[in-house]
């Protein structure tokens, strides 16, 4: 054999090599399966949050990452099916946006202990998800989105200094509106301002409930993080609109619906901030060692036209500050 081809049955051994040690190295797929208890704008900029932290990471949907998604469309029998389909398909990670979802989803998993980190879950103590959030334990953590309600209301006032009335809309039934509620009876006292409440269990109570805050001549309505307000939205702006009462939210995207005002973590970042922990968990940390985490950026927005339409001026030094939409 001469020189010339033992070089090249020595470069043929080599390369064979690195072609099998390149393919050994490369880690199949992961398998995520994803759910959301509803399409709403809100719990869409979640999901779309927690895909962005998966992509920048090297985790892109159909080349490095399997993903499987379900969306209740509102059910919470169909929010417990798709869960108990997940946890039978044991993929790699579960992740699970909003409270009902996630609520579905732990119990689900109670015999199957397999990863689950949630993204918009507002009370995860209170809401049985997890005993801690410091020290989550067990086979979940995630992001929580519970909003500042002290902060939110302070702004609410600079946008509109006039407020001695606030009404506020939620569902008593969620789990998740329980505590930005009791923060907000708190908050308001503080502030000197009186706080009127009305309930609504599902979507198709919105508008009375709407209603009813208007016959009491409230100056302004507030919608928390509250899943069945956010996606009455448009009927709580009809109403609102109809009398001429300022409509102000935890809410980014009920700004661009047409509310005057919100203040707060937008849900994309909500999404990132689990996304970032389901990263860590598909990189073999163990869910219970990691934190509840949430969003760090306060966003204010304001709406010039409805401001426009219901005659209200916003103060310079708010104009300045806030995103314009």
């Amino acid at each position: 054999m001469d020189i010339k081809t033992t070089f090249k049955v020595i470069s043929f051994i080599f390369s064979s090599f690195f072609v099998s040690s390149s393919l050994q190295a490369a880690e199949p797929p992961k398998t995520v399966a994803l759910t959301q208890i509803v399409d709403h704008p809100a719990a869409d900029s979640v999901r779309e949050g927690i895909l962005k932290a998966l992509q920048d990471s090297g985790y892109e949907k159909g080349k490095s990452l399997n993903l499987i998604y379900e969306n209740a469309q509102g059910s919470p029998v169909t929010a417990t099916q798709i869960a108990k389909k997940f946890v039978a398909l044991k993929p790699d990670l579960i992740i699970s946006i909003t409270t009902p979802s996630t609520q579905a989803m732990v119990k689900a998993n109670e015999n199957y202990s397999l990863p689950i980190v949630f993204a918009a879950v507002t009370d995860p103590i209170a809401s049985g998800v997890v005993p801690s959030l410091s020290h989550p334990g067990g086979h979940v953590t995630g992001a929580t989105d519970a909003a500042p309600i002290k902060q939110q209301l302070e702004f609410f006032k600079k946008v509109l200094p006039n407020l001695k009335t606030l009404g506020i809309l939620y569902n008593p039934g969620d789990n998740s509106s329980a505590t930005p509620v009791k923060e907000a009876r708190q908050a308001a006292k503080e502030l000197g301002i009186t706080l009127v409440e009305a309930t609504a269990f599902k979507t198709a109570d919105v508008p009375s409930a709407s209603q009813q805050l208007a016959g009491q001549k409230v100056d302004a309505i507030f919608v928390p993080l509250d899943n069945t307000i956010l996606s009455a939205m448009e009927a709580v702006l009809k109403v609102a609109n109809q009398y001429k009462i300022p409509v102000v939210s935890s809410d980014k995207d009920s700004v661009a619906q047409g509310a005057l005002a919100s203040s707060g973590y937008t849900h994309f970042d909500t999404g990132y901030a689990a996304g970032k922990l389901a990263v860590q968990v598909l990189q073999g940390a163990s869910p219970g060692d990691l934190p509840v985490v949430k969003p760090t950026n306060m966003n204010t927005y304001i709406n010039s036209k409805s401001a426009k339409d219901l005659n209200v001026t916003i103060p310079e030094d708010v104009l300045k500050a806030a995103e314009k939409m």
